[in-house]
């Protein structure tokens, strides 16, 4: 029993490696120049393998968003039932993006790939995690009291605390934040944002 919970821990730990080798080689000249053989061989499998994970690139992308998208449906569970559900959200974006174990410029290239890979969006998969995960983020807000729908206000907080991340992170990313640590210029970020940017940030961008 607990060799089969070893061995699929570690096809667990493969099959996250290699969708975030595809999600960094995506990174530089966009997903169509990805090679499956370079991703495979730097986790240290065969292409052949790499199909055995996933059919195509595209399934690789969409497993690493997945995985994001549940790991922030955790985050938001984490916090206390009476906390708003902006801070809820700030908090669990934040705590993915400051991630020292990963490149924090993987959620904004992740973000850009959504948005300009017109493969990503046509996938047959990603209909079906999309139902999947809508159905997870109603249960989370549900879970606190709130709609049990991503109504109207659910949505714009979702939709504006991934543009203030967006935005944050490729600041940063340019060296234009005035602050040099990420946790601390994203706090910033989504307190503009909280507010309605009804006030400039205190220190000015160089």
């Amino acid at each position: 029993m607990q060799e089969m919970g070893l061995r699929e821990s570690k096809k667990a730990a493969t099959r996250l490696a290699l969708a975030t080798a595809v999600l960094r080689h995506a990174s530089d000249g966009g997903l169509e120049s990805v090679s499956v053989e370079t991703v495979a061989a730097e986790v240290g499998v065969s292409a052949r393998t790499f199909h055995n994970y996933f059919p195509s690139k595209e399934d690789a992308l969409i497993y690493f968003v997945g995985v994001m998208l549940d790991r922030l449906a955790d985050l938001i569970e984490s916090r206390p039932g009476g906390e708003v559900l902006w801070d809820s959200v700030e908090y669990a974006l934040t705590e993915i993006a400051c991630d020292t174990e990963a490149d924090p410029g993987q959620f904004l290239t992740l973000i850009r790939l959504l948005e300009t890979e017109p493969t990503l969006a046509d996938h047959k998969h990603s209909d079906g995690l999309a139902a999947e995960q809508k159905a997870r983020f109603e249960s989370v807000v549900g879970c606190r009291g709130e709609s049990t729908d991503l109504g109207l206000y659910e949505r714009l907080v979702f939709g504006n605390a991934l543009v203030t991340l967006r935005v944050g992170l490729e600041m940063w990313s340019e060296g234009l934040a005035p602050h040099t640590d990420l946790r601390e210029f994203l706090g910033e970020a989504f307190r503009l944002t909280k507010c309605g940017l009804s006030r400039p940030m205190s220190t000015p961008h160089p």
